[in-house]
């Protein structure tokens, strides 16, 4: 399959086949994804690659609680937001377990260029903020690496979803993975999941921007 296949063919995928993938598959996409460029060549990721269905389940149940003990708490000023809330974890996070492979994508902290420069000249905390949350050189390697290894799964003749609607329980899946000696590393923290498996027929894709109004030429 050539790159621009794939790159038309990738969508998110919410509806999987049974089967199971094996391992060798797993590793050339997880392989693929660990090519991926990072800054300062961190390669700042770790992937948990989970296919046993009990475990699975075990993440669901964390996501499921965190979402009901959210919700409770938002009812109080707000039900049809905690309604909403309920919902789209079900429709939008749950549904990922159901998937043959759950991918849990760990991330290492990254210091952005220019950081302690601004703490050494006591810039304000605004812009100390700016740098580190919204224009953090390591989320953008992160992604660079779950792009390559939704690509790769594509090419191997699978789908994938791209989760981040669940990291309100991020913290409770990182104790868990912890404490079930599954993965733990001093600095990294859980930041997304990815759905993988063989897609279901029929799966629809929402439309694209036009290229003009994603493009800007600069003779």
């Amino acid at each position: 399959m050539e790159l621009k296949q794939a790159i038309e063919k990738r969508q998110s995928i919410r509806k999987f086949k049974g089967s199971e993938i094996p391992e060798h598959h797993l590793r050339e996409i997880i392989e693929a994804a660990g090519k991926a460029p990072s800054g300062e060549n961190l390669q700042n990721w770790h992937f948990v690659v989970i296919q046993n269905k009990e475990t699975k389940a075990q993440v669901r149940e964390i996501i499921r609680e965190k979402n009901e003990e959210i919700a409770l708490l938002v009812e109080q000023v707000n039900i049809e937001r905690a309604q909403r809330f309920r919902k789209v974890c079900k429709n939008f996070t749950l549904f990922a377990m159901d998937a043959p492979v759950l991918i849990l994508v760990f991330s290492g902290t990254y210091t952005p260029s220019g950081y302690i420069e601004y703490q050494l000249i006591h810039r304000p905390t605004q812009d100390l903020d700016e740098l580190f949350y919204r224009r953090n050189p390591g989320m953008q390697s992160l992604g660079a690496a779950l792009q390559t290894l939704a690509l790769k799964a594509v090419e191997l003749g699978y789908g994938t979803c791209w989760l981040t609607s669940g990291n309100y329980a991020g913290d409770e899946i990182q104790k868990w993975a912890k404490e079930q000696n599954i993965f733990y590393k001093e600095g990294y923290f859980m930041a997304s999941m990815m759905a993988l498996g063989i897609p279901e027929d029929g799966a629809k894709s929402p439309g694209r921007k036009p290229l003009e109004e994603i493009y800007t030429y600069i003779v």
